[in-house]
């Protein structure tokens, strides 16, 4: 992970540590949240998140596949994708982070999502959960999309650093 400045994140992962419904404060919790969601749908080729866009929402993907990119000299290039079920944008409003990187639906796109205001809200009346859901984009985020992505910006770059043309 790094240099990552969130290191007690990391430090005290806990894979085993899971709520479950019988939780009063996961219960209120999550029927709190389950009422500000709000209906996304989006065609294909649409473009949901850009590099440095801030985030304004997190989007919980139900249906549809989303490539996973960036841009290098003004074009866009995707490393991967998800199929279904992903969340765009935790990590960006758990930690006040602007996109890194591209997000787009290659098909239709169904799900959810929940705004910022929502979100903080949510975190500030629940501390113990926050920690949780920080720990948890903080991973996901870390795992699944960044060592991914950077690992072929890092290849593109080096590949266009080795052109003829480029000085």
């Amino acid at each position: 992970f790094g240099r990552f400045k969130n290191k007690k994140y990391i430090k005290n992962y806990n894979a085993s540590t899971f709520y479950t419904w019988s939780d009063t404060q996961y219960r209120d919790f999550m029927m709190e949240m389950l009422m500000k969601l709000e209906p996304r749908y989006e065609p294909a080729g649409t473009i949901l998140v850009d590099e440095l866009d801030e985030m304004t929402e997190i989007i919980f993907v139900y249906e549809g596949d989303i490539n996973v990119g960036y841009e290098i000299n003004k074009q866009k290039k995707y490393c991967f994708k998800f199929k279904d079920k992903c969340v765009i944008g935790s990590y960006g409003i758990n930690f006040d982070q602007r996109a890194c990187f591209i997000y787009q639906a290659s098909t239709k796109m169904h799900g959810y999502s929940i705004r910022k205001s929502n979100w903080h809200k949510l975190m500030e009346e629940n501390t113990e959960i926050q920690f949780y859901m920080r720990r948890n984009a903080l991973i996901q985020y870390m795992t699944e999309i960044r060592s991914k992505v950077m690992v072929h910006k890092k290849r593109a770059v080096d590949d266009f650093k080795k052109r003829n043309d480029h000085q």
